[in-house]
C-alpha cells in the first residue's frame, strides 16, 4: 500500500507542477487577446496605409499617362502642321514653275507666230516680185 501511496502522491505532485492556476491562465489568455488586438490594428493600420499608397500611385501614373497622351497629341499636330506646311510650299514652288514653263510655252509661240508671219511675207514678197518680173 505504501508504494501505491508513492505513487499516487507522485502523481498528484507531477499534475501539480504541469498544472497552471486559474490566474496565470486567464492572465495570459487576457494577454494572448491583448496581443491578437495589436496586431489586428497594425494590420488593418498597414492595409489602409498600403491601400492609400497604391491608389496615390494609381492616380500618379494616371497624371502620367494622361501628361503623355497630351505630349503625343502635341507632337503629332506639330508634325501634321509641319507637313501641310512642307505641302503648301511644294504646291507654291510647283505653280511657279508651271507659270514659269507656261510663260515660257507662251513665248515660244509668240516667236513662232512672229516667224511664221515674217516667213509669210517673204512669200508673200517673193511672188509679188515673180509676179511682177513675169508681167
Amino acid at each position: 500500500m505504501l508504494v501505491l501511496s508513492d505513487v499516487i502522491e507522485e502523481s498528484i505532485q507531477n499534475l501539480t507542477r504541469t498544472m497552471v492556476l486559474r490566474e496565470d491562465a486567464d492572465r495570459s489568455t487576457y494577454s494572448s487577446k491583448v496581443d491578437f488586438t495589436k496586431l489586428r490594428s497594425e494590420l488593418l493600420s498597414l492595409d489602409a496605409n498600403e491601400s492609400t499608397l497604391t491608389l496615390a500611385s494609381h492616380e500618379r501614373l494616371s497624371n502620367d499617362l494622361a501628361k503623355l497622351a497630351s505630349r503625343l497629341r502635341d507632337e503629332i499636330g506639330r508634325a501634321q502642321a509641319s507637313v501641310k506646311l512642307d505641302l503648301n510650299l511644294e504646291k507654291g514652288r510647283i505653280r511657279e514653275e508651271a507659270k514659269s514653263q507656261e510663260l515660257k510655252i507662251k513665248e515660244t509661240e509668240t516667236r513662232i507666230e512672229q516667224e511664221v508671219a515674217g516667213l509669210r511675207e517673204r512669200v508673200e514678197g517673193v511672188k509679188f516680185s515673180t509676179l511682177q518680173w513675169l508681167m
